[in-house]
């Protein structure tokens, strides 16, 4: 009896994001709303991004620093006033705009705004 090798079923893709991560940076509302502020348009300022918060400068600045810390955002000088930094979200965040608005897709779970 002959057996034919068989070849290996493809592999799912593996999600470099690790769940526990995300939950706990998911978990919070101001830093939901800030991801989701960012997902949608350019970089912004803490002072900017406080506005939409409902938050404090310092607070907004608190949370934006731990989203940093987990690779969930990129940081710049501002071009036209260094003293500044700028938020962005992280190329490898996955976003993608359909008809119910913004998602983010880590693999465990989606963030929709």
């Amino acid at each position: 009896m002959s057996t034919t090798p068989q070849s290996p079923a493809p592999a799912t893709p593996v999600s470099p994001w690790k769940p526990d991560v995300i939950f706990s940076m998911i978990c919070d509302p101001v830093r939901r709303r800030l991801l989701l502020r960012l997902a949608g348009g350019p970089p912004l300022s803490a002072s900017q991004l406080s506005a939409g918060a409902g938050r404090r400068p310092d607070a907004v600045l608190k949370h934006l620093t731990t989203l940093r810390d987990a690779r969930f955002l990129t940081t710049m000088p501002d071009p036209s006033d260094k003293r500044r930094t700028l938020y962005a979200l992280a190329p490898d965040v996955p976003v993608a705009k359909t008809e119910r608005g913004i998602e983010m897709d880590f693999g465990c779970c989606v963030l929709r705004g």
